[in-house]
């Protein structure tokens, strides 16, 4: 904010944190959830706290802050959620994949200071997220406050994109242009696109189940902003994901996006900066009949790794190996080391094996079935639109990660998981009033018709709780 202040932001973000894993603790869990939110796209902003003690290891502290509080408020750290038995499945599957790794690369066990070992434990902070998020979370009340901090994070995030591309020159397209992703860090342009992409499409899909013209229009306000931070990245892969995304919610709900859609698919040309166009355009040439650079390198580290993946078909090379092999390089005889397949799903495939990538399908699965299930029998609009969200930003994922690893960053994804887990949450809620209502209602079929009558007024509220998902005064969930 140009106020002098910078020196100090790592003190009072360190400060802070250390205020949240006490009140986590001491008075309500749900402290350190919206203490990690805002830091979750923002990398650039937690790297600021790597030099103070755990300061580089604040998820990990945050999250144990957060169960010490369950426990002690005599609530379980891991609720009994149809994903408990499934991540647990998938945590046991992936380290021991990690350990199989350490065996293929002929290196020492994967232990607890070892960069591999890093890796899978800040992949495993995303589904702890989801777990995390159904435990502490409530009410209503509180997954519109998520909702919030989300967008105030999204906005801080393309604010930074903004300020760094704002004065460029894009006329007409250079690699220079290409490649920052603001607050996002080391995730690159891609990484923020895929994410614009997935944010864009989520708030879409809150804004077509929203009533209030002054809630409508925030959260059409920060998708704009960010398909605009989109525009300007320069990825490909983000611009197909946001068509993808659109175009889901235009179908399931909000048809006006599917005219929106088709009118700027025949006059985008005249709507977006000349090295938008030329980004695109490059892709493939015509006239030569050949890919560009980057698309050929991305065919040619497809063909190798799957080689590597017939050598080891059922259960891959192991966890977060391929960036190791030092074998994934161009078979055209062109120079250049790749630490990634530009493919998620063809690195499940070399790494985890058939069945690894099957486990992976069946994760996606279960996120795209609660999306769906909460879409479709929730009375509460804001729930039909969480889970209307959800649906549209693992499309997005899915189709982003066909050009990259976008999935095991956390500062890309992270969000995905704590909306599984408002998902999960809202459809608990739905559940339970939905049993009320009807032993209230078997009740009130005996009572006399009296308006005054406590029956009445008790199936009222579990209705206002089905309506509404909070709580009233003589309803308790």
């Amino acid at each position: 904010m140009n106020l002098g202040l910078e020196s100090y932001v790592p003190y009072v973000l360190y400060c802070s944190a250390i205020v949240a894993v006490l009140l986590s603790i001491f008075w309500r869990p749900i402290a350190g959830i919206f203490y990690l939110l805002p830091l979750i796209p923002l990398q650039t902003l937690r790297y600021r706290l790597n030099d103070f003690p755990l300061g580089s290891s604040l998820f990990g502290v945050m999250l144990i802050g957060i169960a010490v509080g369950l426990l002690r408020s005599g609530r379980p750290v891991f609720p009994r959620t149809s994903w408990t038995k499934f991540l647990t499945v998938f945590a046991l599957f992936t380290f021991g994949s990690l350990c199989q790794g350490s065996l293929y690369l002929d290196r020492t066990m994967p232990l607890p200071g070892d960069q591999r070992f890093g890796n899978w434990q800040e992949y495993m902070i995303m589904p702890a997220l989801l777990l995390v998020t159904a435990a502490v979370v409530q009410t209503k009340r509180e997954m519109l406050a998520i909702v919030l901090v989300i967008c105030v994070a999204t906005l801080a995030l393309d604010k930074s994109f903004w300020n760094e591309i704002s004065g460029r020159d894009f006329s007409s397209y250079t690699e220079e242009l290409h490649g920052e992703g603001g607050g996002m860090g080391y995730a690159g342009a891609n990484g923020l696109a895929a994410f614009a992409a997935q944010v864009t499409t989520f708030l879409a899909s809150l804004a077509a189940f929203e009533k209030k013209k002054s809630l409508r229009a925030g959260y059409y306000g920060v998708a704009a902003f960010s398909a605009l931070c989109l525009m300007y990245s320069l990825s490909r892969g983000g611009y197909v994901a946001f068509l993808v995304g659109c175009a889901l919610v235009g179908v399931l709900k909000q048809r006006k996006l599917l005219i929106l859609l088709v009118v700027f698919l025949f006059t985008w040309t005249s709507m977006v900066p000349s090295a938008v166009q030329q980004r695109v355009d490059m892709t493939y040439d015509k006239q030569s009949g050949e890919f560009d650079n980057s698309t050929a390198t991305r065919l040619s580290l497809w063909s190798n790794a799957m080689q590597v993946f017939h050598d080891n078909a059922m259960l891959g090379s192991g966890f977060d190996t391929y960036e190791y092999m030092h074998l994934n390089k161009r078979t055209d005889g062109a120079s250049g080391y790749y630490a990634d397949t530009h493919n998620y799903f063809v690195k499940v495939f070399v790494e985890t094996g058939v069945l690894g990538f099957l486990l992976f399908l069946w994760l996606l699965g279960r996120l795209l079935r609660d999306g769906f299930m909460l879409f479709h029998s929730a009375h509460d609009t804001f729930f039909k639109a969480l889970g209307l969200g959800l649906i549209g930003w693992v499309v997005c994922a899915v189709v982003a990660n066909l050009f990259g690893d976008r999935w095991s960053f956390l500062q890309v994804n992270g969000y995905m998981w704590v909306i599984a887990g408002l998902v999960w949450r809202a459809s608990e809620i739905e559940r339970d009033a939905a049993e009320h209502v009807e032993i209230l209602g078997a009740s009130l079929s005996d009572a006399p018709p009296d308006p005054s009558s406590p029956h009445r007024e008790s199936a009222d509220a579990a209705l206002a709780v089905v309506l509404t998902g909070t709580k009233s005064d003589s309803f308790r969930i």
